[in-house]
């Protein structure tokens, strides 16, 4: 007797409830959380600077007789500026597509994010390749083969487990920021995920947590634990995501940070007037629909897109201008690892 089969009572149809996309958490982009954002009215002005050499000198005071005067200290300060630059992408969808899209894709919304996260990667190449190198910072140091210890510009590479020091070598590292910057301490330390892999294995890591282990709190190694021995409030490891191939070749990611280097620097936990950084992010916030972090995301439709078949555009636009404003707060680490 012919029966009834589960395949023929039901035809496979997308789910209403479930779409997939591979969308990266926004813990693995750091350019804003070293170079804090500030809001700006206006795509370019001006800032002021003091003079930090005038704040940190002893004032040669004097005990005053009457009708005596106290001894004058001048001050000085300048300026610098910014500039918010524009960036933007786009994505059209067709009339027949759209009226053709299955409810459960949200493909304009969709759309918007996959934009969003191109720019975030863009952002993120923006600090890699400008903020994350030698020679822009107040301290620049090197990893080599073999150090000389006394050396205060090279370290041995920490990949070299028996001889590299990389609790000594950041500490040094914060003494000499301290004493650039005129006594700020740096508390926040960027890192390649190169880097923090071999310093999860590191002997002296590993001996450091192991010797405070007990049985209710027992030697992990995280990336917090790394940050408390390294005497930092935030540690961050850049693990952001780029696919490197051609639009329609095959996948090839790699990691954003990819150099086997270090940062070190002071960042405020929050941003004010006669606030030292390391760095800011200068975002525009006066384009309309604007967030606060410089974004605008906008939908356009009309007869002047019809014509060639377009139901739809988006764009996505985000208007900043993240540079270094305090270099000797800052310092980097050149090649940690052989």
């Amino acid at each position: 007797m012919a029966m009834l089969t589960p395949s023929q009572v039901h035809l496979d149809a997308p789910l209403t409830n479930l779409t997939l996309a591979y969308l990266q958490s926004a813990d693995n982009f750091i350019a804003d959380k070293v170079f804090p954002i500030v809001d700006v009215d206006k795509q370019s002005d001006k800032y002021y600077i003091y003079n930090r050499a005038e704040f940190n000198r002893s004032g040669n005071r004097k005990a005053l007789a009457p009708r005596t005067r106290p001894e004058r200290v001048g001050m000085t300060l300048s300026n610098s500026n910014y500039f918010a630059d524009v960036f933007g992408l786009a994505t059209d969808f067709d009339v027949q597509t759209l009226a053709n899209e299955d409810a459960a894709l949200e493909t304009r919304a969709m759309g918007a994010q996959m934009l969003m996260h191109n720019m975030l990667i863009d952002r993120e190449k923006d600090f890699v390749s400008n903020f994350f190198v030698d020679n822009v910072w107040g301290t620049n140091w090197d990893g080599v083969a073999s150090a000389d210890n006394d050396t205060a510009i090279e370290i041995t590479n920490w990949d070299d487990y028996t001889n590299s020091t990389p609790i000594v070598d950041i500490r040094r590292l914060a003494t000499a920021i301290q004493l650039k910057s005129g006594g700020f301490k740096p508390n926040t330390m960027v890192m390649s995920k190169s880097v923090y892999d071999v310093l999860l294995d590191h002997p002296d890591i590993l001996a450091r947590i192991n010797g405070g282990a007990t049985v209710s709190n027992t030697a992990l190694v995280s990336k917090a634990k790394i940050a408390e021995v390294f005497e930092v409030e935030r540690l961050f490891v850049m693990e952001g995501v780029e696919n490197t191939a051609a639009e329609g070749a095959a996948e090839v990611n790699a990691f954003l940070g990819g150099t086997s280097s270090v940062l070190m620097c002071y960042t405020p936990s929050s941003v004010g007037l006669r606030t030292p950084a390391a760095g800011l992010t200068y975002a525009w916030n006066s384009l309309p629909g604007v967030s606060n972090l410089g974004v605008t995301v906008e939908s356009f439709t009309g007869d002047f897109l019809r014509v060639e078949g377009i139901e739809e555009e988006i764009h996505v636009k985000m208007a900043y201008d993240m540079k270094i404003v305090g270099a000797d707060l800052g310092g980097f680490i050149n090649s940690v690892l052989a």
